[in-house]
């Protein structure tokens, strides 16, 4: 490896990483002033986020809603992902360019138009409008990632199945579906986009108050030390999910090859 692309590397992880340190640094930091010197360590603004009734409400109402997003994305993505990667199907080229065009679209315009639609369908605003609006944007995602996987896989596996009797459903179920273990992380992305979305919430939440909305409020009003202890608290819940569904693949992983070498 070249001295330029460590160099190049480096600044990367410098540019993307260096202010999350900064951040976590400045959350133990005794004074409520953000500047060095530091003052001291101190758990002070993490237990004042634990009293923070606006923090909590807040994470439970952006946990809530990420939960059907996450379920919506992977479960839409993959229906998506099974068409897009069939040459059965006609006008794939077409069909994956439209799966496509909520990441293309800008989040602004396209949180215009969806309040609009949802205006116009009687939803409203509030967390069934928010639900569906960041499901459109995860989808694309959620779409990639099972894609990517389907296309590596042995279509003679469910050939063999049809064959032998299996219904579509059931070729999908058993022989399909137990290879898709990186459906969890499709759903895991979901998640994670819908923590830290706040474009979409501020033009769909209503009364409802995400967890991205109250830091954005309280960031415009002061750049108080518990904020960055809730940002912390964001990544390190962030990072959590993360680890949990690549332990949880790599699981499922050992379980397949264990059952293969029993098999032969």
């Amino acid at each position: 490896m070249s001295r330029l692309v460590i160099l190049t590397l480096g600044l990367a992880v410098c540019f993307f990483y260096l202010p999350i340190i900064v951040l976590g640094i400045f959350s133990f930091n005794a004074a409520s002033t953000m500047a060095f010197p530091l003052s001291g360590f101190t758990f002070i603004w993490y237990a004042d986020l634990l009293g923070n009734e606006a923090f909590l409400g807040g994470f439970v109402t952006s946990f809530l809603i990420a939960q059907p997003v996450g379920l919506l994305g992977a479960l839409i993505g993959l229906m998506a992902a099974l068409a897009v990667t069939s040459p059965r199907m006609k006008f794939r080229a077409a069909f994956a360019i439209l799966v496509l065009v909520p990441f293309l679209v800008p989040k602004t315009v396209l949180s215009i138009a969806q309040a609009m639609l949802m205006s116009w369908a009687g939803l409203g605003r509030g967390a069934t409008a928010l639900i569906l609006a960041q499901t459109l944007v995860v989808i694309p995602f959620t779409t990639t990632i099972l894609a990517a996987v389907l296309v590596r896989l042995d279509p003679r596996l469910e050939e063999a199945a049809r064959d032998l009797g299996a219904t579509p459903w059931q070729s999908f179920r058993r022989v399909l579906l137990p290879q898709l273990s990186v459906a969890s992380a499709a759903y895991s992305i979901g998640v994670i986009l819908s923590l830290a979305d706040l474009t979409i919430s501020m033009f769909l939440a209503g009364r409802t108050q995400p967890l991205s909305l109250i830091v954005a409020s309280e960031f415009r009003r002061e750049l108080k030390p518990d904020l960055n202890a809730m940002q912390v608290a964001v990544l390190v819940l962030t990072a959590l999910i993360v680890a949990l569904t690549e332990i949880n693949r790599r699981r499922r992983l050992r379980g397949r090859i264990a059952h293969r070498r029993d098999y032969l």
